[in-house]
């Protein structure tokens, strides 16, 4: 069987398998970036590959050919039998139907060891499928993902940019992601709107600055965040962070001027703000104050 990414489309569509507007799929059709985007993820004949919502398998099989297993979740049970039926008698392909949010990537990890992930997302749960792999990260020795070219900027942005925000915190805290590639909507079979880029994730063993609290570090960062008009002093107390002079006293003890915006604080700035915060909170606690 001709497992090119062209003929894998020819067959998909000879049997029906359309694409569903709801699941966000658009299926690569483009060999040469097929292969590039497998080489850009560094795999090599050792590693055992996650790839999320394989599709016809235009990726699938450049990574079968490169790795020494690859685990392909699909939520679409269309495709199983299709991707099944592809990889012929070959059983380093394992297929599990499901949703990638639910399943128990933990087990596979323990029975496979660490995982490579390389996959091309679907664009409109892009974020969310993200945050959860970054939540297993422990799992991982690294990620290469596809996602829309906003998403993508919104990831790697520094401070100041108009694209940084809680993504590019959340994901920076973790990791070191590189933009290592475009990818134009005529790549794809139907063609998206928008342009894609592949994103390649240097895992950090532990975070890049200290959090004390992950879930009270995400609180903070996204109160800053909210309301990008409002200085970090009104954006804190409205979020329920405590009285003014309060949080006041805490940004001036982090060398921060309470005039500042959330979107120009760094991530080791917001770092020392979550601990300067969460002494304010249990002081505002304490007095019986509710937050």
């Amino acid at each position: 069987m001709d497992l090119r990414p062209r003929e894998l489309l020819r067959e998909a569509r000879r049997r029906g398998l359309l694409p569903k507007k709801a699941l966000g799929q658009h299926f690569l059709v483009e060999e040469g970036i097929a292969e590039r985007i497998v080489e850009l993820s560094q795999v090599d004949q050792r590693d055992v590959i996650l790839e999320i919502g394989p599709g016809i398998g235009a990726l699938t099989f450049v990574l079968l050919e490169r790795s020494r297993k690859v685990v392909a979740v699909e939520i679409d049970p269309r495709f199983i039998p299709f991707l099944r039926e592809m990889a012929g008698d070959d059983d380093r392909l394992e297929l599990l139907e499901g949703d990638i949010m639910e399943v128990d990537l933990g087990g596979i990890a323990l029975r496979e060891g660490r995982l490579k992930v390389v996959s091309n997302l679907p664009y409109n749960l892009s974020v969310p499928i993200l945050f959860r792999l970054l939540e297993e990260r422990e799992h991982f020795k690294g990620m290469t993902l596809m996602v829309q070219r906003e998403v993508a900027e919104r990831i790697t942005s520094p401070p100041g940019r108009k694209s940084y925000g809680a993504l590019s915190v959340l994901c920076q805290l973790w990791a070191d992601p590189k933009v290592v590639m475009y990818v134009p909507p005529g790549a794809f079979w139907p063609p998206p709107e928008v342009e894609g880029a592949v994103v390649r994730f240097e895992l950090f063993e532990g975070s890049r600055v200290p959090v004390k609290d992950l879930s009270f570090f995400r609180r903070v960062v996204q109160a800053c965040f909210l309301h990008r008009r409002k200085t970090l002093l009104n954006s804190l107390s409205s979020a329920g962070f405590g009285p003014k002079e309060r949080l006041k006293e805490a940004l001036e003890g982090c060398g921060i001027d309470p005039r500042r915006r959330g979107e120009t604080l760094s991530l080791e700035e917001l770092g020392k703000l979550e601990e300067a915060l969460s002494c304010t909170v249990q002081e505002e606690v304490s007095h019986g104050l509710s937050l």
